[in-house]
């Protein structure tokens, strides 16, 4: 019988973070047939409240509080359970402060597009149950809100409805069903042999059971979530998702939701296993191996795509690379670093892609080809641009750097100096794809014909210049914040204490 923790505290308030945004999205449809005011209103205030309950479990959870609530029985043994824990912290917070830059931001830059009602409800039935898969206490809990928010994401991919946006759909529902079902598999599997599957720090099967029968289930969760997580070779929908689908989407596809995958892997690999039983299985090299493939194989893409949003796009491959390698490596250094980076990478690339759309969207830009000059007519942009640039690159003290202080440490105290080669070699493979557009943007001359234009006629208003600009000063903030109590990386650091006592 499990014994009973005493830290544990019966809330209902994650239950309403995931309720409210679903709320929400029952509501756009209804009011923005009479009211696009109305409904613009009532969605960043279902938003904006969502965040606020995210950031407020920050507090208890760092005195150790872990709050959890039981939804609906689905079996007879089986609740719909959300426990807020540190790691579960993380995710949310991460996951609720990037939606709310993206909403406002999508107010005006999506206010001239069809569909605007389809729209903003399945980003919200996706943001609630993204908060459901940060607070998921078990793993059916888990498996259901992954489910429904990677099928809830094909409308918004397919949005503009153009041949290339079905097709990049169409790829990406394949992937995702094909992933999902090996992760079901995994669920009930490991429900089999185990006859539980609540969320447990060091891991809920037992060494008793067969090491083949391990084997089978581990690969079934790594290949499942590895799809989401874009590793080579199941990254395959990620190059076309993102340059289909609007820009204010995929900043957060990017930013959270193909992170979710790697959110999973740590799940598995430290409540699902276990240190003790994963090192004993010797799976977890094999895990390395393909994660630091995926971060050179991507980002050497990334270098000969010209289209901005595709190139973008290899890079988060590249970069969820990194942290599935910080978890793989097994050590608690690493495992911070690894954690960390999903909630900095997140503000980073999401300003990366809200800056791509402000490009497209107010100069025409879809190429790296075509930046030349374009900072003087979108100085604002650029500048963040430059900024969200620099953290991915790994410059201090930005947060990006933080992540992979962090990553490189663990490496070398895990004994694996081989993959120290790899921190920095994408680093320098990062500034090769992404420094060459900042260069271009500010000391290539334009065309004449967008030379004789205003200056600041083709800079973004405020509504959506502002996110932007926020979501790219995140990069700086996480990283000269990091060790204030309460940070990303003292959250990340407080799940790996749990993880590896």
């Amino acid at each position: 019988m499990r014994a009973v923790d005493d830290s544990l505290m019966s809330s209902t308030a994650p239950v309403f973070a995931v309720l409210l945004p679903i709320a929400g999205a029952m509501l756009a449809p209804i009011l923005g047939r009479t009211s696009r005011s109305a409904r613009n209103v009532v969605l960043v205030v279902a938003c904006a409240v969502t965040a606020a309950l995210a950031f407020s479990f920050v507090p208890a959870t760092m005195t150790g509080e872990i709050r959890e609530a039981y939804l609906l029985r689905v079996t007879p043994q089986i609740w719909l359970h959300l426990r807020v824990d540190a790691l579960g912290v993380l995710f949310g917070a991460t996951v609720a402060g990037l939606w709310v830059l993206v909403l406002v931001y999508s107010l005006s830059h999506m206010a001239d597009s069809h569909r605007l009602n389809r729209f903003y409800a399945f980003l919200m039935l996706c943001l609630g149950c993204m908060m459901g898969v940060a607070y998921a206490g078990n793993l059916l809990t888990f498996l259901i809100f992954y489910e429904l928010f990677s099928i809830l994401t094909y409308p918004l991919i397919v949005h503009d409805e153009t041949p290339a946006a079905l097709a990049a759909g169409t790829k990406y529902i394949v992937y995702i069903l094909i992933g999902g079902s090996l992760v079901l598999v995994g669920v009930v599997f490991t429900y089999f042999v185990a006859g539980d599957q609540t969320l447990t720090a060091g891991g809920l099967l037992g060494s008793e059971t067969d090491v083949g029968v391990l084997r089978a289930i581990f690969w079934c969760f790594i290949a499942g979530f590895g799809v989401k997580a874009a590793i080579v070779p199941l990254h395959g929908w990620v190059p076309d998702a993102h340059p289909a689908a609007p820009a204010p989407f995929s900043a957060v596809l990017s930013g959270v939701m193909v992170a979710a995958g790697t959110f999973g892997i740590a799940r598995v690999v430290f409540q699902v296993f276990g240190i003790e039983i994963l090192t004993h299985l010797g799976v977890m090299p094999y895990v390395a191996a393909f994660a630091a493939f995926t971060v050179f194989f991507a980002a050497v893409l990334a270098v000969s795509e010209d289209g901005i949003k595709r190139r973008l796009a290899y890079s988060t491959i590249s970069q969820m690379g990194y942290v599935t390698l910080g978890i793989a490596l097994l050590g608690a250094g690493a495992a911070v670093g690894a954690l960390v980076h999903i909630t900095n990478h997140a503000f980073m690339k999401g300003a990366l892609f809200l800056c791509a759309g402000l490009l497209s969207k107010r100069a025409g830009i879809r190429s790296v080809s075509e930046m030349a000059g374009v900072a003087r007519r979108m100085p604002w942009t650029m500048a963040a641009f430059s900024l969200a640039s620099l953290g991915m690159i790994g410059t201090p003290p930005l947060a990006g750097f933080i992540s992979k202080w962090y990553l490189g440490l663990g490496i070398l105290d895990a004994g694996q100096p081989f993959y120290l080669a790899v921190l920095l070699g994408g680093s320098l493979i990062a500034a090769v794809y992404l420094l060459p557009i900042i260069y271009s943007a500010y000391f290539r001359e334009p065309p004449s014909s967008s030379a004789e234009r205003d200056d600041t006629e083709s800079e973004a208003p405020a509504g959506m210049l502002v996110p932007t600009i926020v979501a790219s000063l995140m990069t700086l903030a996480l990283g000269l914040a990091a060790t204030v109590p309460g940070s990303p990386l003292s959250l990340a650091q407080l799940a790996v204490d749990a993880f590896f006592r």
